[in-house]
């Protein structure tokens, strides 16, 4: 049984809306491809776009990663800055908006690099349907149809143009992405050493997480997005599923 079969077994019980993508970043065609043109809900997916804008302002000049900001405004979910404002670097939030999803981190980043910025930057390597309306945990404007978005096409090219670049910066997004720190998605049930770089992302009754594994010189792009879950948390046990699948065919070459 192909990568393709045993994925369309794996999601054929569930009854959320659902786009899966697999696909090496050096071959033409997918190994797993169920409705990858969906757009649909990014939830924190979109820190992947917003760290290669950030990091593309940089080489270009137009900021630096070692200036401070005052970091103000505190998201009540944050973990970083749970002591009160206070000064911080870019690189630092750059870090923290990765790795921990930290929201407080992302909003003052987007203060400084603007919509306009992350939008134009996303078209200009080619992905079409992501796009930055609103700031983390503004549920208003979310009601209101100001929404994030992005599909598994889209986190395919950013990725595949993130690894394939030699620009400035992104050898640092990659190893940012790498230090990811939440086990819940795709990496839930690898319990050998796995190298990915990934962005998760979750809301209620969603739950998203792409990236690539590599296994040597072999990148492999890897994308789980479900949203009208069954269960308010979503199901980052479905992720966890499919991530295995993929980490066992690629390690072992194929599958019987």
């Amino acid at each position: 049984m192909n990568l393709q079969k045993r994925a369309e077994a794996l999601f054929a019980g569930t009854k959320c809306d659902k786009s899966v993508l697999c696909q090496a970043l050096d071959d033409d065609k997918p190994l797993i491809s169920i409705n990858p043109d969906a757009v649909f809900s990014s939830a924190s997916v979109i820190k992947a776009s917003i760290l290669l804008t950030l990091l593309e302002q940089s080489r270009l000049g137009a900021l630096s990663l070692e200036q401070t900001v005052n970091v103000e405004h505190i998201t009540g979910d944050s973990i970083v800055f749970d002591s009160g404002p206070r000064k911080a670097g870019l690189r630092e939030l750059a870090v923290w908006m990765t790795i921990l999803s930290d929201n407080t981190s992302t909003n003052a980043l987007i203060d400084i690099l603007g919509f306009d910025t992350v939008n134009a930057y996303m078209r200009d390597i080619g992905l079409k349907h992501t796009v930055l309306r609103r700031k983390m945990l503004d549920f208003a404007a979310r009601r209101a149809g100001a929404d994030n978005l992005t599909n598994a096409v889209d986190m395919f090219m950013l990725f595949k143009y993130l690894f394939g670049g030699d620009k400035a910066g992104h050898s640092e997004a990659i190893a940012i992405l790498r230090r990811q720190r939440s086990k819940k998605g795709l990496t839930r049930y690898i319990w050998e050493d796995a190298v990915i770089a990934h962005k998760t992302g979750g809301l209620d009754y969603l739950s998203h997480d792409a990236g690539v594994f590599s296994f040597g010189d072999k990148h492999v792009f890897a994308g789980v997005f479900l949203w009208n879950t069954e269960r308010i948390e979503g199901d980052p046990r479905l992720i966890g599923s499919a991530g295995r699948l993929v980490f066992d065919y690629f390690r072992k070459g194929s599958y019987d």
